[in-house]
C-alpha cells in the first residue's frame, strides 16, 4: 500500500501546483520512504540500473529498506553528499561530434528520481501546452499533431539551442526554483547536485554550468528553465503578432465571381466558363494581408519551431528577439541549425521530419457546406502542411541491407535461430515505420520494407544454403494479410500458444493523430506489486519469515537462460524464470550465497 500513499502525497503536491501556491518543506517531503519505493519501481527495470557510476558496488542489486533509511537519515542530518558522475560519450546522429553522458550511482539516481517525482507533480500543471519533450502523455507525434493545425503558414523559424543541457546556468536554475519553492535546504541540495562534478579517465572535473545528460532529473530542470522561453513567446511575441480574425477577401476574385454570376443569369455560358476558369486560379483571400498575422509555436526539449504568417523581415525580427531572450537566461541559438524557411518553396526539418506547405490549384473536392446551399468545389489541399521522410534517412536504412545498390544478406545473424532472425528484422524496421507513420507519401517506406524483406529472405537462404524461391515457399505459405505475402515462422509449445514471428504483418497506413498508449493503471499495479514484495519480510528463495529483504537483480531473463542452457539451473535462476521477473527479494544470507557462487560452484559474473 505504500506506493499508493506516495501517489496521494504527489496528488497533494499537484494541487498546489495547479493553484500556483508555493511549495514548502520539500526536504521533509522527500524523506518519505513511500516515495523511494515508487522511485525504485520506476528505475529497477531500466537498462542502466545495473550500470555503476564511479562506485562499482553502487547499483540496484542489493536494494533494501535499510538502504532507503540510510539515505533519509543523511538527508535529515544534512550530511548527504552527491558523488561525481562517471562521464562517457555517445555519438550524435548525423554528426561526427559526441555527446557527453553522465552516469551517476544508483543511490544518487534513486534520490534524483524522488526529487523528479515531486518537482514534476508540482510543475507539470504550470507548464505550457506548447512544451512536449519529456512530459507524460506527450511526445514527438503530439508535436506533429500540433504543427498539422498550422494552416496557411508562410515561414518556419527552426530553432535549436546550442548545447542546452551543458550550458544551463546553475544560478538561473536555482533562481527560477526559488520563486515557487520556499525551502532553502532543498535548494542547497539541488545546488550540490549541480556542482558535484564528474570523473573522466579517473580525473575529477568541476562543473560550473549545465545538468549532466543521463541524469533522470536533467530533462525536468531543462523544462523548468525553458518554460521561461515558452512564456515569453506565448505572452509577448504571440500577443504582439497575432492580429486579425481572417484575411480580407481578394477584390479581383470577388469582382470576377460576380461577373460570372451575371453572365450565367444572361445565359452567356461561354463567358461564364471563361471567367470561372480565370478567377478559380486566384486566391479567394489576400495572401499578404497586412492586417492579418499569425504566429504559432511548439517546443520539444531544446528544439523548437515557429510557424508565421507575415513577411520574412518580421520573421527575422522574431528570431532576433528570441535569441536576445535566451542570452538573458544564459543560453544561445545555434547559428547552424536555426533558420528561416519558406513553407511553400522549401522544407523545414523538425524532429527528423520534412515539413512544407502543399499547393495545387487543380486539386479540387466537392463539399456540401449547407443543406440549402448544396454542394460546391473547393481547393482542399491548399494551405495544408505536408509531412515526409527525409531522403538521407531512407538512404541510411537502405545502406544497412544494401551494398552498391544490391540487396545483401546480414551475415552477423546467420548463426541465430529463424525466430530470432525474423524478429530482429521486424523489430528494427517497425520502429522506424512507427515513428514515420504521419508521412503523407508512403512510397519510400513501402520500398524500404520491400528491400528489407528481400534481405531477410537472402539471410535465411544463405543460412540454409538454398534458393530464395524455396525460402519464400517454406516461410510464406501460411502468412498472408490483405493479399500481401509475408515471411514468418511458428514455434509450437506444450500447453501454451505457439511463438510466432512475422515480418511486415502491420500494414503501412498514415495516422493523423498520435497514438497515446500510456496505461497508467497498469503501471501503478506493477509498482504496487514491487513494493509489496519488498515489504513482505518473507524470503522468496528459502521462505524464511520476519527477515529484512534485499533485492537481487539481473539485466535480462534471456541472459539467464543462455548461461545455464544445457546445465542444471540453481534454485534462484529457476525461481526467476518461473515468476518471469528480473528481480528476486531474499534474505541477506541467500543474497550473499548467490554472489559467492554457492549455488553453481562458480563465481557470479555480470548477468
Amino acid at each position: 500500500m505504500l506506493p499508493v500513499q506516495a501517489q496521494t502525497y504527489l496528488a497533494m503536491v499537484r494541487k498546489r501546483g495547479e493553484a500556483g501556491k508555493p511549495l514548502n518543506r520539500v526536504l521533509r517531503l522527500i524523506r518519505r520512504p513511500e516515495l523511494y519505493l515508487l522511485a525504485y519501481a520506476n528505475l529497477y527495470a531500466n537498462k542502466g540500473a545495473l550500470t555503476p557510476g564511479i562506485d562499482p558496488n553502487d547499483t540496484v542489486d542489493g536494494m533494501s529498506l535499510r538502504h532507503i533509511a540510510r539515505i533519509t537519515e543523511r538527508l535529515k542530518a544534512r550530511t548527504y553528499r552527491w558523488s561525481p558522475v562517471r562521464r562517457t560519450y555517445r555519438e550524435k546522429k548525423r554528426s561526427s561530434k559526441k555527446r557527453p553522458i553522465g552516469i551517476p550511482g544508483f543511490t544518487d539516481k534513486l534520490l534524483q528520481e524522488v526529487i523528479r517525482l515531486v518537482l514534476e507533480a508540482y510543475y507539470e500543471p504550470q507548464f505550457r501546452d506548447s512544451s512536449h519533450g519529456f512530459r507524460p502523455r506527450r511526445g514527438c507525434h503530439t508535436v506533429l499533431d500540433t504543427i498539422a493545425r498550422w494552416k496557411g503558414t508562410r515561414w518556419f523559424i527552426e530553432g535549436d539551442i546550442t548545447a542546452c543541457f551543458d550550458r544551463l546556468d546553475h544560478r538561473v536554475i536555482v533562481t527560477i526554483l526559488r520563486r515557487k519553492i520556499k525551502d532553502r535546504r532543498f535548494l542547497k541540495l539541488i545546488r550540490g547536485m549541480l556542482r558535484a562534478g564528474y570523473m573522466e579517465q579517473w580525473v575529477y572535473h568541476k562543473t560550473y554550468s549545465g545538468t549532466p545528460q543521463g541524469s533522470g532529473l536533467s530533462p525536468l530542470l531543462a523544462n523548468i528553465v525553458l518554460n521561461e522561453l515558452d512564456t515569453f513567446i506565448e505572452d509577448e511575441l504571440m500577443a504582439q503578432y497575432n492580429r486579425g480574425k481572417a484575411r480580407r477577401f481578394n477584390r479581383e476574385y470577388i469582382r470576377l465571381s460576380k461577373l460570372e454570376q451575371r453572365a450565367r443569369k444572361r445565359g452567356d455560358w461561354n463567358t461564364a466558363k471563361r471567367l470561372r476558369k480565370h478567377y478559380t486560379r486566384l486566391s479567394s483571400r489576400q495572401p499578404n494581408d497586412p492586417g492579418f498575422r499569425r504566429l504559432w509555436y511548439v517546443r520539444y526539449a531544446d528544439d523548437f519551431i515557429l510557424g508565421f504568417i507575415g513577411t520574412k523581415q518580421e520573421a527575422g525580427v522574431i528570431k532576433k528577439r528570441i535569441g536576445q531572450f535566451l542570452t538573458g537566461i544564459g543560453l544561445s541559438l545555434s547559428g547552424e541549425k536555426t533558420a528561416i524557411t519558406h513553407a511553400r518553396t522549401e522544407k523545414a526539418r523538425f524532429l527528423n521530419y520534412h515539413i512544407n506547405l502543399m499547393h495545387n490549384d487543380e486539386k479540387v473536392s466537392s463539399i456540401r457546406t449547407h443543406a440549402i446551399a448544396g454542394r460546391h468545389t473547393r481547393r482542399t489541399i491548399n494551405q495544408q502542411l505536408f509531412f515526409s521522410i527525409p531522403h538521407d534517412v531512407t538512404r541510411t536504412w537502405l545502406r544497412k541491407v544494401e551494398e552498391a545498390g544490391k540487396v545483401m544478406q546480414r551475415g552477423e545473424l546467420q548463426n541465430q535461430s529463424d525466430y530470432d532472425i525474423i524478429t530482429t528484422y521486424e523489430v528494427e524496421l517497425q520502429g522506424l515505420l512507427n515513428y514515420y507513420n504521419r508521412v503523407h507519401n508512403l512510397r519510400p517506406l513501402r520500398h524500404l520494407r520491400y528491400v528489407w524483406k528481400e534481405s531477410l529472405i537472402k539471410t535465411l537462404a544463405a543460412k540454409y544454403r538454398t534458393t530464395k524461391a524455396r525460402i519464400r515457399r517454406k516461410y510464406g505459405q501460411c502468412y498472408s494479410i490483405d493479399g500481401r505475402k509475408l515471411v514468418g515462422v511458428e514455434i509450437g509449445r506444450d500447453k501454451q500458444k505457439p511463438l510466432r514471428a512475422v515480418f511486415g504483418k502491420k500494414p503501412l497506413q498514415r495516422h493523423t493523430q498520435a497514438p497515446i498508449r500510456d496505461d497508467i493503471q497498469t503501471i501503478h499495479i506493477n509498482r504496487n506489486e514491487l513494493g509489496t514484495r519488498l515489504l513482505a519480510e518473507v524470503c522468496e528463495l528459502c521462505g524464511q519469515e520476519d527477515v529484512a529483504l534485499v533485492g537481487h537483480h539481473v539485466r535480462k531473463l534471456k541472459d539467464l537462460k543462455k548461461r545455464w542452457q544445457g546445465k542444471e539451473k540453481p534454485a534462484w535462476v529457476r525461481k526467476m524464470i518461473a515468476i518471469r521477473r528480473k528481480s528476486l527479494f531474499m534474505c541477506e544470507e541467500c543474497h550473499q550465497k548467490i554472489h559467492a557462487g554457492r549455488y553453481d560452484g562458480k563465481k557470479l559474473t555480470q548477468v
